[in-house]
């Protein structure tokens, strides 16, 4: 390669082919930053300045051929090399004449500086005669002439220097005329002019040189308007004074190294972080020191570097760079001193012996100087500690997976992950905007799938870039297959695995075994107390196992959880870093008992947490005999706040269960966790949860052909369904856990399956079925000694007596469950209860009683945590508060009743609270606000399948709609005669103008 002149390769025979001035435009950027990645983005840049055509990255790969060609013509096939996000020139210094002249530099300053005067001489030829012309012929380009100007500067500086070399030498005779040559051809520079001067007192020409002086004070006056500089004044009063003294050797040059890698082209993101550093380089206020964190792969050294370069003007004296990782071994202090050393031209023969010397000699190096010093990839403090220069004027950036908290005063710098908008933007600077605008979702897609790790995105980049023709959606596709992922992240030296096995071999034994195990599971999140059953520890030493995972970044902090825990996850490339080496390093059987030791674990947490709750959904709720042992340190802390330690755990749990399900793990205590969730799922109605593992419960009984356990799930599913109102649904699985009961004689579950079908036929409206059913799950539950089941019985049959008319044996059923559930210490039933005897009282007209009543069940529903129970119960109340002479209050509960409902998921209660409100307007003579929500109301209740809510509330909007009232009322009148309810009765001999008249005269 030969730049010093016109761009061109060379082989054997002489120049190869390599294209018109824009391929030697890319091959010169190429050779001026050899062995290192450049960039497509920054190739452009380089190319074509601030204007590039939109076909510029097309362009660069086909002048990447271009040039390609031309190597391979001068023998040098594989020089240039793809490496995402762009090439690389893997050629050696003395492969260019460009790396030959500097090193022939080099040798010859510091052959003059010793009084070598021969060899410096020598050296100084062989640079300069390897000079063509003007440096980067041929090539336009903005970085090219920049260059260019300071590689002339070079060269005129070698001239000088030979003319130093020739002068001690004693040939000053041969030097005057190419010395006059190169002062004519730059009249202002002082040091060619100070040595012409010099020359002609040598030869005894001492008038020609005053001469010359002249002539220079001229230019210098004319074109600059300054007096010559001291030393060039000190020469001519020295010969004018005939005392000339002898040529002092040349002092040191000041040496300002620029040794930062290349900027990232693409860098994207990180405008607050990025703020940061740029403040402490131009206003140099706080630390001198930042260390600059994050996980593996999160952009460290790419935040730093591009920093750096955006810093460049701010520290003139130098900017040093090193990898403290320095690839497959981690760089002592001792070695990068030598580094920055040789940066500053100490001598190799000079460098001292010990670190604390070479520290020493480095602070002297940058004393009084700007200096910015980038140490990438430090492992930990005592890397750092004497390789800061320890001047206020300098800036320090060190990059680590470690927070290096022991380097007192530095400035912490978090790096997190991109998220979708961010992962997606970088993606289209590796593989072009365009491509990724015309296909946004798959880019989405494959930015998410990275888990916006900037590493990943980068390896998803270069991976399309090599494969132009590939739609984005194709890449989506592999990195969905979790089994494949870690390999798709992997083109060249961008692999993910790579980067996570730098922390992965610092673990010990135990901490990798915990990480295996953990990453086994696959949660969501996790307390650190999940650690000690896994390893069969103590939690102390679970604790601090999974902290040392953090602190090695394999692990996050996901947040603290409601009881004021600290909740983990892995970040999804992590689990599936640690899921692969666990399949390959960990007996099935350890893996198993493992997971059975904490899943275990969860159930008795989970137990005692359930027993403090109020009890919600029917069925299997175990005492646990056997059960894994627990420290009572965690029993305590569930039983102290059950429901948020519930609300913290479930999903780990559900997720637990599942992964036990996958690995064949443990059916029966998965079996018993699922029944056991029920009850809190249905509170909260959290029905994923309650589904995944009823789902795996089911799949499990049905794998091993255990119908009573299939029954048991059935009912759980039978519960779910009902009340996520899905009535069909929720009858079908209550009649299938009917049938397996009866088939194996569990009169237990019988009992449960039965009371299920019984109240989901009562909703239906089935009222004759609904009975029978109801009445058999009262026998059924009083022979097996369940007075939950009973007590469930008879408040449906207490609901059917009513809707029937019989208040009486209505409010007899309801005061008879409230008795059983007061005998269970049920609180919550007892309260759903009076909540139905609330409505008898309403239905004869005693409304101030069913007020109270209803009041009553809501403060303690509230009480005990069932958000939906009290809003039900509020519900009733401004119902009958409605009729009451003061309804102050209803339309304020209505719409809370209303927003509940919705945020919960309720379709029922949201039906209710809106036919509510519409009663609410009704009342009020609103016509046309009532008539809006009961309409909304009947749509609702048809979504649901429910014919004597749609009936009350066709009989509502016959009255507030009067122009179809007729309709209305004949409709709901026919769905009540169906349903066979008291409203059949109750409006006999009326109509909506009479019904609503009587309605308002209690208002």
């Amino acid at each position: 390669m030969r730049v010093l002149g016109p761009v061109e390769v060379r082989g054997p025979d002489g120049p190869v082919g390599t294209g018109g001035p824009k391929p030697r435009a890319l091959l010169a950027a190429l050779v001026v930053q050899a062995r290192q990645v450049v960039s497509v983005e920054r190739l452009i840049d380089l190319v074509w300045d601030e204007s590039p055509p939109s076909s510029a990255t097309a362009l660069v790969h086909t002048y990447v051929s271009t040039v390609r060609r031309g190597f391979a013509a001068a023998g040098r096939a594989g020089a240039l090399s793809t490496r995402a996000p762009g090439y690389l020139l893997d050629i050696a210094d003395d492969d260019s004449d460009l790396g030959v002249f500097e090193r022939h530099l080099a040798l010859a300053r510091r052959a003059e500086r010793a009084g070598e005067h021969v060899a410096a001489a020598a050296a100084y030829e062989a640079g300069l005669a390897l000079w063509r012309g003007p440096a980067f012929g041929g090539v336009d380009a903005r970085f090219a002439r920049v260059r260019a100007e300071g590689l002339a500067e070079e060269r005129l500086a070698a001239e000088e220097g030979l003319a130093r070399c020739g002068l001690a030498l004693g040939r000053a005779g041969e030097l005057v005329e190419p010395l006059r040559r190169l002062v004519s051809a730059n009249p202002l520079r002082e040091e060619a002019r100070a040595l012409l001067m010099r020359a002609l007192v040598d030869g005894g020409r001492q008038v020609d040189a005053l001469a010359v002086y002249r002539e220079g004070r001229k230019h210098l006056l004319d074109e600059l308007g300054i007096e010559p500089g001291g030393r060039l004044r000190d020469l001519h009063a020295a010969i004018l004074g005939g005392e000339v003294a002898p040529l002092p050797a040349p002092a040191a040059p000041v040496v300002a190294p620029r040794n930062l890698p290349p900027d990232v082209g693409d860098f994207t993101g990180r405008a607050e972080h990025l703020e940061v550093l740029l403040r402490h380089g131009v206003e140099r206020s706080g630390s001198p020191v930042v260390v600059i964190s994050g996980a593996g792969g999160a952009g460290k050294s790419a935040l730093a570097v591009h920093a750096a370069h955006r810093l460049r003007e701010h520290f003139p004296d130098g900017q040093l760079w090193a990898d403290l990782r320095g690839g497959d071994r981690d760089l002592d202090a001792f070695e990068v001193l030598g580094r920055f050393l040789g940066a500053f031209g100490v001598a190799g023969a000079d460098l001292p012996t010990t670190v604390e010397s070479r520290a020493e000699l480095f602070r002297g190096a940058v004393a009084g100087r700007r200096v910015l010093v980038v140490l990438d990839n430090a492992r930990g403090e005592g890397q750092v500690r004497p390789l800061l220069p320890g001047e206020p004027g300098c800036l320090v950036l060190v990059t680590s997976r470690g927070r290096l908290t022991g380097l007192v005063g530095a400035t912490p710098v978090e790096l997190g992950f991109f998220d979708t908008a961010l992962s997606t933007e970088l993606l289209g600077k590796i593989v072009g905007a365009e491509r990724v605008a015309a296909q946004r979702a798959a880019a989405e897609r494959i930015a998410d799938l990275c888990g916006g790790v900037p590493l990943a995105i980068r390896a998803a980049g270069a991976k399309l870039l090599a494969r132009p023709h590939w739609p984005l959606r194709s890449l989506a596709d592999r990195l969905s297959d979790e089994r494949r992922r870690l390999d798709e992240l992997s083109v060249g030296d961008l692999a993910i695995r790579s980067s996570l096995a730098l922390n992965y071999v610092e673990l010990t034994a135990r901490q990798r075994r915990a990480f295996h195990l953990l990453c086994v599971l696959d949660l969501p999140d996790f307390g650190w107390w999940a650690a000690a059953p896994l390893l069969d520890l103590p939690l102390a030493e679970a604790e601090d196992v999974v902290e040392q995972l953090v602190e090695l970044r394999l692990l996050d902090v996901a947040g603290v959880d409601g009881i004021g825990r600290v909740r983990y996850r892995f970040h999804d490339l992590v689990q599936l870093f640690g899921a692969e080496h666990a399949a390959a390093d960990e007996p099935a059987e350890l893996v198993a008992a493992a997971v059975s030791r904490t899943l275990g674990t969860w159930l008795a947490l989970v137990e005692a947490g359930v027993r403090k709750l109020p009890r919600v959904t029917l069925g299997l709720r175990p005492r646990l005999a056997g059960a894994v042992p627990v420290d009572p340190r965690l029993v305590e802390e569930v039983e102290e706040n059950p429901t948020e330690w519930l609300r913290s755990e479930t999903a780990a749990v559900v997720r637990a269960v599942e992964r036990a399900h996958e690995l064949g793990v443990d059916g029966v205590t998965a079996l018993l966790i699922t029944s056991l969730l029920s009850s809190p799922f249905a509170a909260r109605n959290e029905f994923d949860g309650w589904q995944r593992t009823h789902e795996v419960a089911l799949s499990a009984a049905r794998g091993s052909g255990d119908r009573r356990a299939e029954a048991i799930v059935l009912t759980g599913l039978g519960q779910l369904h009902h009340e996520k109102d899905d009535f069909p649904a929720a009858l079908e699985h209550f009649r299938l856990a009917r049938d397996h009961a009866e088939a194996v004689g569990d009169d237990a579950t019988l009992a449960v399956a039965v009371v299920g079908i019984g109240t989901v036929g009562r909703d239906l409206a089935d009222f004759a079925g609904a009975t029978a059913d109801l009445e058999t799950a009262v026998l059924l539950g009083e022979r097996v000694g369940d007075p939950s089941v009973v007590a469930a019985a008879h408040y449906g049959l207490g609901g059917l007596s009513r809707d029937h008319g019989d208040l009486d044996a209505a409010a007899d059923r309801f005061r008879r469950c409230a008795s059983l559930y007061r005998d269970l210490d049920d609180r919550r039933g007892e309260a759903l209860a009076l909540r139905g005897l609330s409505l008898c009282h309403r239905a004869l007209g005693d409304y101030a009683r069913a007020a109270d009543l209803s009041a009553e069940a809501a403060d303690t529903l509230e009480a005990v945590g069932d958000e939906l129970g009290a809003t039900y119960a509020r519900q009733s109340w401004a119902k009958a508060r409605l009729r009451t002479p003061d309804a102050g209050g209803v339309a304020d509960a209505l719409d809370e009743c209303l927003r509940v409902s919705t945020r919960r998921g309720d379709r029922f209660g949201v039906a209710l609270a809106t036919r509510t409100l519409g009663e609410y307007h009704l009342a009020w003579g609103e016509r046309e606000r009532a008539r809006g929500l009961l309409v909304e109301a009947l749509g609702r209740w048809e979504g649901l399948g429910l014919p004597l809510w749609q009936a009350r509330t066709l009989r509502d909007l016959a009255a507030a709609d009067p122009d179809r009232g007729t309709e209305h009322w004949r409709r709901a009148t026919e769905l009540f005669a169906g349903c066979r309810s008291r409203e059949t009765a109750e409006l006999a001999g009326r109509d909506p103008r009479t019904w609503l008249a009587e309605v308002r005269a209690h208002l």
